[in-house]
């Protein structure tokens, strides 16, 4: 009688635990589809085409000139760093002392008009127009910049700045993907647009052996005069392709793909990435229309969900 006395005692408390434990586990589910339908942003795919580049990596070569102190002394630049200077204007002066006190100060002209850069790498002898160089060779040797400064002392003969001729263009050495090069789309004297930092740049193939290519850049952004070993891009064509956006696409086994709206749910279709431009990413993938939905944050996503 005890046991079945206490039985019923337990029996109401364990149903009201289920009940409550039901309408918890229901409640948070109900939360969670309103959190996740009011995060969710659906929105249809576009058909786009973009420019497909090539990254490369290499070397500029310039028409430049170094400028050698006539003696040892006190450097004082008259010019800055990046100024256009004109042929037989003055760049700098080297102040001739002697017990602290100066004795004479000798000039440094340009010998033609160009750019005045203070700063020095040690390729201007060897990264010269014409020059037969292996590219292998260049980069062990790096470019070891430094520069000088109004107050350094200088010796006899020491480079104190480097002219570089801006109006006869520049060189663009460097190398491109194996598979590149023999697709045969490559040809001397083709016209080729490179981009440096989003910029545009008519160039020129001048020579292509192996793996490396030579472009003249004709007319250049100011702001390469200054560099040496460079990134640019080089367009190769147009691709055609829907525009996402990059947090869109998911990845799963290593393989990238998107959520699409399939009868009223999510479900994860494969994708191929062919390139990028805006803040969007251009892909392709089976059964992708401008009709189709995709989920453009995925985070509050999981297959199968329920989406309208």
């Amino acid at each position: 009688m005890i046991s079945l006395f206490r039985a019923s005692k337990i029996f109401p408390l364990v149903i009201l635990v289920s009940a409550v434990l039901f309408s918890i586990w229901w409640l948070g589910n109900r939360v969670w589809n309103l959190v996740e339908t009011r995060q969710v942003r659906l929105e249809w795919l576009e058909e786009d085409k973009v420019s497909r580049t090539i990254t490369t990596s290499g070397w500029l070569i310039k028409e430049e000139r170094l400028l050698h102190s006539p003696g040892r002394g006190q450097l004082r630049l008259l010019v800055g760093d990046g100024q256009r200077v004109r042929a037989g204007e003055a760049v700098a002066e080297i102040l001739l002392s002697d017990n602290g006190d100066v004795k004479k100060k000798m000039v440094v002209y340009a010998p033609w008009g160009g750019v005045f850069c203070n700063h020095i790498d040690g390729l201007e002898k060897v990264l010269r127009p014409g020059n037969a160089l292996e590219m292998e060779a260049v980069e062990k040797l790096g470019a070891k910049s430094f520069s000088l400064a109004t107050g350094d002392r200088v010796e006899k003969g020491q480079p104190v700045g480097k002219l570089v001729d801006n109006l006869s263009g520049m060189w663009y050495w460097c190398r491109v993907p194996q598979e590149e090069t023999n697709a045969g789309k490559w040809s001397s004297g083709q016209q080729v647009v490179v981009l440096w930092r989003g910029q545009q740049i008519c160039a020129r193939l001048e020579k292509i052996t192996g793996k490396e290519m030579l472009f003249l850049l004709p007319v250049y952004p100011g702001d390469l005069v200054q560099q040496r070993h460079v990134q640019l891009e080089l367009v190769a064509g147009e691709v055609a392709g829907y525009l996402v956006l990059p947090r869109a696409v998911v990845e799963r086994d290593g393989h990238p793909g998107i959520y699409v709206i399939s009868r009223r749910r999510a479900t994860w279709v494969p994708v191929q990435v062919l390139g990028e431009t805006s803040g969007r990413v251009v892909i392709s993938g089976r059964g992708l229309s401008t009709c189709t939905r995709y989920v453009a944050n995925p985070l509050w996503v999981r297959e199968g969900d329920r989406l309208e």
